[in-house]
């Protein structure tokens, strides 16, 4: 029974680990996310001076705008599954006794990650044709990968950390293994 305790102990060490590492990986892609909407903000400020003060409008500052827009989806929707602000059908599961919502919790994230891994295996070739293609008006050219591909792929493997956790702690709850008012919660700084 020691012996139990212990590695309810360790497991429990390692879940708040892990809470703690995603909780500032959202954070950074929070910080990400709102930089990349204050300069999409500023370049339009700028693009509306320019264009009717000086009749000289900025060529890329649409392209700019857009590549911006992608990474902020897909940064959102990282950021989303972490605080579980994502849509989810409660009205069965919450009838459930503890073991068994933990048990389809389990098969959901499992298909969650299943999914997330399939879309990663799926995209790097993609990224190799996407990576041919040069931006259009930017003052450089950067691979159209980096606007498209990349942001899918970095959102993907913080999603697949995070739906990761999720799998670990429905495990957790339907072993028992840990508390039911802390299993399956949105990352939250208390945590950390």
């Amino acid at each position: 029974m020691h012996i139990s305790i212990n590695f309810g102990c360790i497991l429990e060490n390692l879940r708040n680990l892990i809470r703690s590492i995603l909780f500032r990986i959202g954070q950074f892609e929070m910080l990400i996310s709102v930089t990349i909407l204050i300069g999409i903000v500023l370049m339009i400020f700028i693009q509306v001076l320019l264009n009717s003060g000086m009749g000289r409008p900025i060529l890329w500052e649409q392209e700019v705008g857009a590549y911006g827009l992608v990474w902020i989806t897909f940064l959102g929707a990282s950021i989303a599954l972490k605080q579980m602000r994502h849509v989810t059908i409660v009205s069965f599961v919450s009838r459930l006794n503890f073991r068994l919502r933990n048990l389809v919790r389990a098969i959901v994230w499992a298909i969650v990650l299943f999914t997330i891994f399939s879309l990663i295996r799926e995209l790097k070739p993609i990224m190799q044709i996407e990576a041919r293609a040069n931006t259009v008006t930017l003052p450089f050219d950067l691979p159209r990968s980096y606007f498209f591909s990349v942001p899918l792929l970095l959102s993907c493997y913080s999603m697949a950390l995070t739906a990761g956790l999720f799998l670990f702690e429905a495990l957790l709850g339907l072993l028992s293994l840990g508390s039911s008012r802390q299993l399956l919660e949105p990352i939250r700084d208390e945590q950390v």
